[in-house]
């Protein structure tokens, strides 16, 4: 992993991912198979484009999972304490606007 990043999702994510997938591949299985064969279909030819759909959806799946493993974010460290420069807002107090004198022109308006 690169110094500054941080994984987008813990282990504990990934492990629901992958069962998941396993489930989805399951689910892809089971409703192409049994689809197949109430519709009529050869019990063969249909175990055949049961089982051709279940790959083609665990590709993708763990093209996904890779995908998902592998992202990252940016991590933006803001200045230390014992760093040399200011700390805290870049606008100056005396420049920052006034609440009160906000409020009092909405009242006028």
């Amino acid at each position: 992993m690169k110094p500054g990043r941080v994984r987008v999702v813990d282990d504990t994510v990934m492990t629901w991912a992958h069962r998941l997938v396993w489930a989805i591949c399951l689910g892809v299985y089971m409703t192409v198979f049994i689809g197949g064969i109430l519709a009529g279909g050869s019990e063969l030819v249909t175990l055949g484009r049961a089982i051709g759909f279940t790959l083609v959806a665990a590709v993708l799946a763990r093209i996904g999972l890779a995908l998902l493993d592998g992202a990252t974010l940016p991590v933006e460290q803001g200045r230390l304490a014992d760093e040399e420069g200011p700390l805290g807002s870049l606008v100056e107090p005396v420049s920052s606007t006034n609440v009160a004198e906000q409020v009092e022109g909405a009242e006028v308006a």
